[in-house]
């Protein structure tokens, strides 16, 4: 009787355990597909995603900044910020990249692309770097007298898809449910702790070696760290 009765423990648990898997499974594919496929681009501290896309006008948009717009002229772009028109035009050949962009304020700048890197320059030909202090507020802190000017490279990155990365890092992610399982097991499961107390070695050179309770102790400690450091990885993937 006690027999079956545990039977039927063993059974229900597992039942349990594999459902909670097929959960857990039907949760994280469709979000790991979704998210790590996902194209986004960085713009003034801002990260972006595509929002919606109209015949030759797509807009991005980002939680934080304000939503960009980019009208597709051929190989020519327009890009709308903040009410303020931005033309980028495309220039060279397919060895030798360079876009001219032009400002509201009549400044025109060229970006050269060299091997994906972009590289800015003003109309004197000079290497231009724009102000990229920032304030608690997010706000730009522009030295006295100066005029904020939004990135060229940036400006370019917004307008061309080639150029937006797909978000995360994928591998950090698998990784980070990994030790996450292995933290569990380490925490919850005698057996795991057998097998792992096995795999260290020690009961060659010690005789009828047995694990203490110390030893199970420090497995439910190393556990709760091991989760505790999944979580840290889970956020840096995202």
């Amino acid at each position: 009787m006690n027999n079956s009765v545990s039977l039927r423990r063993i059974k229900v648990s597992t039942l349990l355990a594999i459902a909670g898997i097929l959960l857990f499974i039907m949760l994280v594919v469709p979000f790991f597909l979704s998210y790590f496929n996902e194209s986004v681009f960085y713009f003034e501290q801002h990260k972006y995603k595509q929002a919606l896309e109209q015949d030759n006008v797509t807009e991005y948009h980002s939680l934080s900044g304000p939503p960009i717009k980019v009208h597709k002229e051929g190989s020519n772009r327009k890009i709308t910020i903040n009410n303020e028109e931005y033309a980028i035009r495309k220039l060279g050949d397919p060895f030798n990249i360079k876009y001219e962009v032009a400002y509201p304020n009549g400044r025109l700048f060229q970006v050269n692309d060299h091997g994906g890197l972009l590289v800015s320059y003003d109309e004197n030909g000079d290497w231009f770097v724009p102000i990229t202090a920032f304030d608690s507020n997010g706000q730009k802190i522009l030295p006295k007298g100066e005029v904020e000017l939004l990135n060229p490279s940036g400006l370019v990155t917004a307008a061309y898809s080639e150029y937006h990365e797909k978000q995360g890092e994928p591998i950090l992610f698998v990784l980070s449910i990994l030790i996450f399982i292995y933290g569990w097991c380490g925490y919850r499961y005698e057996k795991f702790q057998n097998i792992l107390f096995k795999m260290s070695m020690y009961w060659l050179w010690v005789r009828e070696a047995e694990p203490s309770d110390f030893y199970y102790f420090m497995c439910k400690v190393a556990g709760i760290a091991a989760m505790i450091l999944s979580v840290v990885v889970l956020f840096q993937s995202l």
